[in-house]
């Protein structure tokens, strides 16, 4: 009788442990997001460096785009990413475009709709990554449209 009211603790113990750590991951998935300023640490940028697959294919320096990327970035809010198995290299091998910022952050997205945040998996509000790397690209390519 004693041996099963251990083994019973045990498993209602692991099982307590168990459901503490979803919530847990839950709660900071949902409460923990980082905006544009968290990211790039002031809100106006001089220049900014786009690159495609690790290719830089320029600096901006020009307000105007500079500014239309930017309103682009700073509309979204930047989370966790929200499931607990993460995609596997081979998943992640799309197109990445990716603004780097003067203080050495950076923001990507590949065209499988994955965004990046300083290199790491993350996820934007709303789950909207592929339109997300669609607008990007127009802003990359202004003369692609």
């Amino acid at each position: 009788m004693r041996k099963s009211m251990a083994l019973g603790f045990a498993i209602c113990s692991t099982l307590l442990l168990i459901l503490l750590f979803i919530a847990g991951r839950m709660l900071y998935i949902k409460l923990y997001h980082q905006s544009y300023a968290d990211i790039t640490d002031k809100t106006t940028q001089t220049s900014i460096t786009l690159t495609e697959n690790q290719t830089v294919v320029q600096t901006v320096t020009d307000p105007a785009q500079l500014e239309s990327i930017t309103n682009l970035l700073k509309s979204y809010t930047y989370t966790q990413y929200p499931h607990f198995f993460k995609p596997g290299k081979e998943e992640l091998t799309g197109n990445l475009l990716t603004v780097t910022f003067e203080n050495g952050s950076s923001i990507g997205v590949n065209a499988d709709g994955y965004v990046f945040v300083n290199g790491d998996l993350r996820d934007i509000e709303g789950s909207r990554g592929q339109e997300f790397y669609h607008k990007l690209y127009v802003l990359f390519y202004p003369n692609a449209s």
